[in-house]
């Protein structure tokens, strides 16, 4: 979608773990959170069914952009994993299996959505304004218990390809003309899902590049960015 404004709140929490998708009990996490859990934390902060949520959030329906604000730390922790097929497995400390599991530390997102459903959008902002979520939200884990912040609803000034900007935001790297860095930056791309059906079968995956500090981006754009006004980000819808 094409939006001409968005609303902005920033998400944070001690903790966060956003498991790979190797296994089922992959040990490592995301450095960035990937856009299906933030649609997925929107639609808990909506009460919306986690069987109905990945297509309300489709590309077609929603627009949601993700800045980093505190820089990339990883932590690991040790977990004491236990086998359930049997309740005797709780008891026997043999079916048990320690695993180190990797953790971010003090994470701080900027996010910024827009979708095309106005009654979804008011009930959002108004959330949002008085700090209410229908459910717990959570930054991957259950463990990791997330908080918000309301900044504002801000209008958006459409920025054409091909210009030189400074990205603040996670960019995919097909939209990604070109790099204009002259002064080191700590960049990673990784590919993340980023969409899903209603049936949560990823029908998406997406290379997408990032700064590891926060730091902004100087590129080239390949399609439209936008600038948002009164905080002079530079935003890439995901």
């Amino acid at each position: 979608m094409i939006p001409d404004k968005v609303l902005c709140f920033e998400l944070f929490g001690d903790y966060a773990q956003f498991r790979k998708f190797f296994t089922n009990m992959s040990p490592l996490s995301f450095s960035i959170p990937p856009r299906t859990v933030i649609s997925g934390i929107i639609g808990a902060i909506l009460g919306i069914d986690k069987y109905e949520n990945p297509e309300t959030f489709a590309a077609d329906k929603s627009f949601i952009a993700i800045k980093l604000i505190n820089p990339v730390k990883k932590v690991r922790i040790a977990h004491n994993y236990i086998k359930t097929t049997s309740p005797t497995h709780i008891f026997d400390y043999k079916s048990h299996k320690p695993t180190n599991i990797e953790f971010l530390k003090n994470v701080r997102y900027r996010v910024f959505f827009a979708g095309t459903d106005p009654d979804m959008y008011a009930k959002l902002q108004q959330l949002l304004q008085s700090h209410k979520s229908v459910y717990t939200i959570c930054l991957g884990i259950s463990g990791c218990i997330a908080d918000f912040q309301y900044m504002g609803e801000y209008f958006l000034e459409r920025i054409p390809a091909q210009q030189k900007l400074m990205m603040n935001t996670v960019i995919p790297m097909p939209s990604v003309h070109k790099l204009l860095i002259d002064s080191p930056l700590k960049l990673q791309k990784v590919v993340a899902p980023t969409f899903m059906n209603n049936d949560r079968t990823v029908t998406k995956y997406e290379e997408v590049l990032f700064e590891m500090n926060g730091e902004p981006i100087p590129l080239l754009s390949s399609d439209t960015s936008y600038r948002v006004k009164g905080l002079d980000d530079i935003i890439h819808a995901l």
